[in-house]
């Protein structure tokens, strides 16, 4: 309905607004010789030992440091990681669905599953940012 997806919408300002002062204060990350702000950043998946940043602007790098390396930097910020092979930069984020599909929809369209494992606690996390 009209009314709850402008209540999502409104939480989800609200987690952004939360996340974004932390994510000013991270260094900046050198990915094929470009320096990138954590605020840039949309989404880091892993593959194997090899990490695929892709950017607001649409740009993808892709980088020899493991998903491990940018969780334990980003999480500071604020990054979710809903799944073994993803972080997200929660102002990214544009719409979850918690119970058929159990995913994150993100700004650039892309859709990101949310491990069953960790369902629980993301939903924890947007419902903790509601109130």
């Amino acid at each position: 309905t009209r009314r709850s997806s402008d209540l999502q919408m409104w939480c989800f300002k609200c987690v952004n607004m939360l996340f974004e002062e932390k994510l000013h204060v991270l260094p900046a990350f050198v990915l094929d010789g470009t320096q990138v702000m954590p605020l840039d950043i949309l989404l880091v998946r892993g593959e194997g030992n090899y990490s695929h940043v892709i950017l607001k602007d649409g740009r993808k790098f892709l980088s020899c440091r493991t998903l491990k390396y940018f969780a334990d930097v980003l999480e500071v910020g604020g990054f979710i990681r809903p799944s073994n092979s993803a972080l997200i930069n929660p102002a990214a984020i544009c719409h979850i669905d918690f119970k058929s599909q159990k995913a994150i929809r993100l700004i650039n369209d892309e859709i990101i599953p949310i491990s069953r494992r960790k369902v629980r606690s993301m939903r924890l996390l947007f419902q903790a940012a509601e109130a």
